[in-house]
């Protein structure tokens, strides 16, 4: 009994052991990829918080950057300020920026106007403000760029997702927008507005379930988690597949090999890296 035991354990391990190895060696490729591999990248570049490879991230030289270079589609994250401002801002908190722990929502949008926004990435930008979802709105209505809104979570608040939904039919580019978010509940309000608006999960996690558990018309996954699996159930289901956040060409193509419709890059000038 003892013998049958230590053998089903050995089993145990082994079985154990090769997955690892098998999942070491998928992202191992996956990763490595020669990052000046001769091959072209067909899938979607999405300017990810515009090109901020090359600009400060999120701000208005950043979203001017990505449509010099090229890029057809560009993504953006919206907050709320104190006073009620939807302004274009990543970070929970401004600490990477001025070394404050405090947040957007700490601020009247007066008083971020007083904030720095561009020489944290290099004094050339000095002179570079938190924007503002209108400022930005006005300067992306004149392209033919798509664009990818992030609502980030700002926890509750009845008024947030219906706020950035009227702010871009105002500019009227609904039909270029796709929302996009972490919280599930903003975008189902965003189908309960609208139900032919696309509304794309992001997810840490690219579980083959997502689209069953979260039915979307796209899904942004972390490439570390992305597997054949997760992409084959979201084709299955007739949505897209998008993948951030690739710094080199070599992990843009590995994602395209995987299978997925778009990425969502630092690098928006490909041609660059």
């Amino acid at each position: 009994m003892r013998g049958l035991l230590f053998s089903k354990v050995r089993r145990t391990v082994a079985v154990s052991v090769v997955a690892l190895l098998c999942s070491f060696l998928f992202f191992n490729e996956f990763k490595f990829l020669p990052a000046d591999a001769d091959e072209d990248i067909v899938v979607q570049i999405v300017a990810h918080r515009g090109y901020s490879g090359a600009y400060p991230e999120n701000t208005l030289s950043a979203f001017a950057g990505a449509y010099a270079c090229g890029a057809k589609t560009v993504e953006f994250d919206v907050r709320k300020t104190k006073d009620g401002e939807l302004v274009i801002f990543h970070d929970d908190t401004l600490e990477r920026f001025t070394g404050d722990e405090s947040t957007v929502a700490d601020y009247t949008y007066d008083e971020l106007l007083q904030l720095d926004a561009g020489s944290w990435y290099s004094i050339d930008f000095i002179s570079e403000r938190i924007p503002t979802l209108d400022q930005t709105l006005s300067l992306l209505q004149s392209t033919n760029m798509r664009m990818f809104c992030e609502l980030k979570d700002i926890g509750e608040d009845p008024e947030f997702v219906q706020q950035v939904y009227d702010k871009c039919a105002e500019y009227g580019v609904l039909d270029r927008v796709i929302f996009l978010s972490f919280n599930y509940d903003y975008l189902s309000a965003i189908k309960a507005i609208n139900p032919s608006q696309p509304i794309m999960v992001l997810a840490s996690f690219g579980k083959s379930n997502l689209p069953t558990k979260y039915p979307a018309d796209y899904y942004g996954i972390n490439m570390k988690t992305l597997t054949p699996k997760t992409v084959r159930a979201i084709h299955e289901a007739g949505a897209k597949v998008y993948s951030y956040a690739p710094e080199n060409k070599g992990q843009m193509l590995s994602l395209q090999r995987l299978g997925v419709d778009g990425v969502i890059t630092d690098y928006a000038d490909i041609d660059a890296l």
